[in-house]
């Protein structure tokens, strides 16, 4: 990718403080109740962790003068990369509670989402949709439409 003229990262909330709860939640009450705890739980709990926030901790939304990308974690994948060419039309929407976060396929297309309701809906040219979420939908936008324009 060149270099990006809008770059927004979110964090990925839920998981930020879910799983780690729920590995001290699952370690500690086996713990307080004086059953002992297998050493591969013990290590493979908290293993799934880190593995999960680092491939899915957060979401990271980039533009350039020909390209949209965005990508879960700190690898760089899961990654995608369309080309603004590709894009129709765009608008910003609510997601509901019941769309949620992460990567999912919904009625409305695909939708990647780290926290939050704001988002973008793309309309492709090759009739597709997808939903991309964001902190601010107008900010993303203002980046995006003056480059849909200046095909």
């Amino acid at each position: 990718m060149q270099h990006p003229a809008y770059v927004e990262k979110q964090w990925f909330k839920f998981l930020w403080i879910f799983m780690p709860l729920m590995t001290l939640f699952t370690l500690g009450s086996q713990y307080l109740a004086g059953t002992p705890v297998a050493s591969w739980m013990a290590l493979s709990v908290p293993l799934v962790n880190v593995i999960v926030l680092v491939f899915l901790g957060s979401l990271t939304i980039q533009i350039d003068a020909t390209h949209l990308q965005w990508r879960f974690g700190w690898l760089g994948w899961p990654c995608w990369k369309l080309a603004l060419a590709d894009i129709q039309s765009l608008e910003a929407v609510t997601t509901t509670f019941i769309d949620g976060w992460g990567i999912k396929k919904t009625r409305q297309g695909m939708l990647y989402n780290a926290s939050g309701t704001q988002a973008i809906r793309l309309q492709l040219r090759n009739g597709k949709s997808l939903r991309l979420g964001t902190q601010d939908a107008q900010r993303l936008l203002s980046y995006i439409s003056p480059r849909l324009n200046g095909r």
